[in-house]
């Protein structure tokens, strides 16, 4: 038997064994994942009621202490409130329900009717003990007493230890609210001794066990104690090793708090085996409770069955073997003599004669398709010479195409001649004969210049095709809605149906007020733009981007806004200026870019531009040019309307506090007396209170690294409708105008964490301005007394 006729034996045998296998294992892979749905279904019923169980009588135990402390409300509503009749209500009160452990009642600043200010009543030593706290005023920064006051609502607190109790407790705050104000906060203090016990007594399966969340995500049980209080699903996330572990802690998390009931399987974090849970809300505290099964005790029947049927297939395949060598044997003999004669023709010897056919079967057409295969071979030397002219028609094209991609950008510089106050120069140089970026700008109206800047992805004449769609798209978008993120979503959703060939452009597009300098703009994925200031000092557009365009539908996008001043240059530029290579793989690289274009800032547009790409060709050094190059520099030398509003006369009132958070309070008294004496709206007081409250705090919290006492000096010109507002301390600098804005259109999942108190600020505030003044930060509030309403919690 030859080697080529064993071959063809044990391909023959092959492709047999090969279907037969292909049908027996559809047959177990059917037989398993069917019998796995079913142990799924099974143990999802079962951790389904078991999850429900225990998170309805949760319910009911909190709904008990909620019923408890709303009683105890109404009785204070109904008098008397003087410190003896308090005193026997909470005393009445904690008899009468034994699973509450103390109770508070706390008077706020604003209401003088009372004779005690915070009365507390607690278990000690099997009796009550009532008795006046004396710090009040530490009280009214703590979280149960100042949520309730400010969102006027009922509100559980997170989990804690209580050392007075040594045990883990929870408080219901209630607000009792008269003629529109909060007159008291009542609480009641709630040990989960009980909680532990309810757990415990599920009855679960070996390995199974229970996780509880709070509305933080803070573990109030695990099956590690350890973790228990200390830890959230999300800080123990990060202590796992890879990226792709944390992601997916981190995701069943989300999944958890957003109190809604789920399944999935995931690694469980304490020894990285897989396991399902089912996860359950507890809807009258916002906790969130799963019950987590292990995933080999939920399979090990299915497992011991499809290893029977493993072996039952295994048996059957060498029965088919034996078969089907035999079948192969018989079918390749006639092949043999096919085989010699092909050998001669591979070698180019095409006037080899052919084997006679003999037989009208698959190997009499074999020797008459070798017949036809080598015409065809004889012409093809004839086609590749026509190829071949072919292919240089197609560079002459590319040529012209290069040509045609350059006139769809804009070419004529200076663009504006009418505009004596605004330089703009551009400049596009492809890495093929025709590329994939983009730039743009056009006058929306007198006072209104669109700019903008994409990529691409790929290269070539499909990149430069996508690129001349989504310029004509964006540009005529941003004519339309003037809003650079409604412009972003409308070009996006358009780009991404039928987009088969999944290319995307990165984009930056912006809207400039050419006579307040504001820049309102929006990101899809580019570089961040530069802004070097007449000042001499560069910023940086670190805002968060979102997704590059035509990526998928429905992606959102943020507008924000910066400020530029008369004389500063806003630098947009694409990924091929910082990514220029050169032949030791260096990149030329951002930090390169910000100081070549910071020394030469003071240069008009055009030659800043060819000054920064003739850097970029340097340091190439003659490397093949790996992506397109696209700057867009602009300048303009001053806008009419921005005008700072400056004190011309000493503060109509001063205050000066320590770095101390008890000081906090007569931050609070000072305003509210001003607010008073003034006449303001309650709502403006409130806010206004809220935004001072935020900064005071973040100062308190990190502006000094030392223990020392330092002053916070406020200081407030109030001029008809416009208030003014400086806050001066002698902090670390921080500049809160330059932080990115929050954005608050996003899930809770893809938010970011922090920003939101500057955020609270921009949005109650009508400016908001800082300066660094010797050792000094200043931070200038403004506001307007005709401003419209709005809740400070919204």
């Amino acid at each position: 038997m030859s080697h080529r006729e064993t071959s063809l034996v044990w391909r023959l045998t092959a492709l047999i064994l090969g279907g037969a296998g292909l049908v027996l294992l559809a047959i177990l892979a059917f037989s398993h994942f069917a019998q796995r749905r079913l142990i799924l279904e099974q143990q999802l019923a079962r951790s389904d009621a078991l999850a429900l169980a225990a998170a309805n009588h949760i319910d009911a135990e909190i709904s008990r202490a909620e019923v408890a402390v709303r009683s105890t409300a109404t009785a204070w509503a109904l008098g008397p409130n003087n410190r003896a009749s308090v005193t026997a209500l909470i005393e009445a009160t904690l008899q009468a329900q034994p699973q509450l452990f103390g109770m508070a009642v706390a008077i706020p600043t604003t209401e003088t009717g009372t004779d005690y200010r915070t009365l507390y009543g607690l278990r000690r030593n099997g009796a009550v003990q009532v008795t006046e706290r004396n710090r009040p005023e530490l009280d009214y920064i703590e979280d149960w007493f100042y949520l309730p006051y400010y969102l006027r609502r009922p509100v559980w607190s997170e989990p804690y230890y209580d050392p007075v109790a040594q045990a883990r407790m929870i408080t219901y705050a209630v607000p009792i609210l008269q003629e529109g104000r909060v007159v008291a906060v009542i609480t009641g203090d709630l040990p989960l001794a009980w909680l532990r016990q309810l757990l415990q007594r599920l009855p679960l399966d070996r390995g199974s066990s229970v996780v509880l969340l709070s509305t933080q995500g803070i573990f109030i049980n695990h099956p590690d104690p350890k973790v228990e209080m200390r830890e959230t699903v999300f800080s123990l996330a990060e202590t796992l090793a890879t990226p792709e572990a944390v992601a997916e802690l981190k995701s069943l998390g989300w999944s958890m708090l957003r109190n809604e009931p789920g399944q999935r399987f995931y690694n469980r974090p304490l020894d990285g085996a897989r396991a399902y849970i089912n996860h359950r809300p507890v809807p009258s505290i916002g906790w969130a409770m799963g019950v987590i099964v292990p995933e080999d005790q939920m399979l090990a029947a299915s497992r011991r069955q499809t290893e029977i049927n493993l072996i039952v297939g295994a048996t059957g395949l060498v029965l088919l073997l034996i078969a089907a060598l035999i079948v192969a044997y018989s079918l390749a003999s006639p092949l043999r003599r096919l085989a010699v004669a092909a050998n001669q023709l591979a070698t180019g010897q095409f006037d080899t004669p052919l084997p006679p056919v003999r037989r009208r079967d698959e190997v009499g057409r074999l020797t008459e398709s070798f017949a036809a295969m080598r015409t065809e071979l004889r012409d093809y030397i004839a086609r590749l010479t026509s190829t071949t002219a072919a292919k240089e028609k197609i560079a002459s094209e590319l040529a012209i195409a290069h040509q045609i991609q350059l006139g769809i950008v804009p070419k004529l510089f200076p663009p504006f001649p009418q505009r004596q106050d605004l330089d703009l120069f551009a400049c596009l140089e492809p890495a093929r004969e025709v590329g994939g970026d983009l730039y743009d700008f056009a006058l929306l109206d007198p006072d209104h210049l669109y700019v903008a800047i994409g990529d691409v992805s790929g290269k070539g004449v499909p990149a430069s095709l996508l690129m001349a769609v989504g310029k004509t798209l964006l540009k005529s978008t941003i004519q339309a809605v003037r809003d650079p993120a409604r412009a972003l979503v409308m070009v996006n959703n358009e780009l991404s149906e039928h987009n088969d060939t999944c290319m995307f452009i990165t984009a930056f597009c912006g809207v400039l007020n050419l006579r307040t300098g504001d820049l309102t703009y929006a990101n899809a994925g580019h570089n961040p733009p530069l802004i070097l200031r007449a000042s001499g000092s560069v910023d940086i557009l670190r805002s968060k981007p979102g997704p590059a365009l035509a990526a998928m539908p429905g992606s959102r996008y943020v507008s924000q806004a910066v400020r530029l001043s008369g004389s500063d240059v806003l630098l947009l530029y694409t990924d091929g200026v910082t990514e220029a290579m050169n032949p030791a793989n260096v990149m030329f690289d951002e930090p390169r870019l910000v100081d070549l274009a910071g020394r030469e800032r003071t240069q008009r547009m055009k030659p800043l531009v060819e000054k920064i790409v003739a850097a970029v060709h340097t340091h190439a050094d003659g490397a093949e040019q790996s992506d397109d190059i696209t700057l867009l520099a602009m300048r303009v030398v001053s806008y009419p309307d921005a005008q700072p509003i400056t004190p011309t006369r000493a503060p109509d009132a001063e205050l000066a506090l320590k770095n101390r958070r008890e000081d906090l309070t007569h931050l609070v008294g000072w305003l509210e007396t001003i607010g008073e004496r003034s006449g303001w709206p309650a709502p403006f007081v409130i806010n206004l209170n809220l935004a001072l409250e935020e900064w005071f705090v973040n100062v308190v919290s990190y502006a000094f690294t030392d223990s020392a006492e330092h002053p916070i000096l406020f200081r407030l010109w109030h001029e008809g409708e416009l208030l003014r507002l400086e806050i001066e301390d002698d902090g670390r600098p921080f500049d809160p105008t330059a932080q990115a804005l929050a954005d608050t259109t996003a899930g809770i999942d893809q938010r970011k964490i922090g920003g939101l108190g500057i955020h609270f600020i921009r949005r109650t505030m009508a400016g908001m301005t800082y300066r660094r003044q010797g050792d000094r930060n200043i931070l200038t509030l403004t506001a307007r007394l005709s401003a419209p309403d709005s809740h400070p919690l919204s």
